[in-house]
């Protein structure tokens, strides 16, 4: 019994590292526009909920963050928690900082925000998010 647990709790602590390090390289991929980078994080069944309470696809996402009128110059993780609830599900909460020019105006906002990570065939994708903003300057 204690074999079992232990190496369940070593994947929970692998799957953990894996999100979190999945959520860097999702929000790193912003300033950069690394389509191809978000593309491998986001299952194509994807949707996210943004602040504005409208629904986006996977589609929707790689095409906003080629945007020209909106760029994502810097991004700060403050804090994040992750919860494994199942060997194949995962949910992650994270609080954010980051520096956007809109139209060639700089602004500075924070956000939270939750993703849903389901395993497919042994890989995490994220299949579902929802943005709150806390605000911007």
């Amino acid at each position: 019994m204690l074999a079992l647990f232990l190496s369940m709790l070593a994947f929970t602590q692998t799957d953990t590292a894996t999100l979190k390090k999945l959520n860097s390289d999702w929000l790193n991929a912003y300033p950069k526009k690394d389509t191809a980078t978000l593309s491998k994080i986001l299952a194509d069944d994807f949707i996210l909920i943004n602040p504005g309470g409208i629904k986006q696809t996977k589609k929707d996402n790689l095409e906003n963050m080629l945007n020209q009128h909106i760029e994502t110059t810097s991004v700060s993780i403050e804090n994040v928690e992750i919860r494994i609830i199942n060997p194949t599900t995962g949910l992650l909460t994270a609080w954010t900082s980051f520096t956007f020019k809109a139209d060639g105006k700089e602004m500075k906002g924070k956000n939270c925000y939750q993703d849903v990570y389901v395993k497919r065939n042994g890989k995490w994708v994220a299949i579902a998010a929802h943005v709150t903003s806390l605000g911007t300057q």
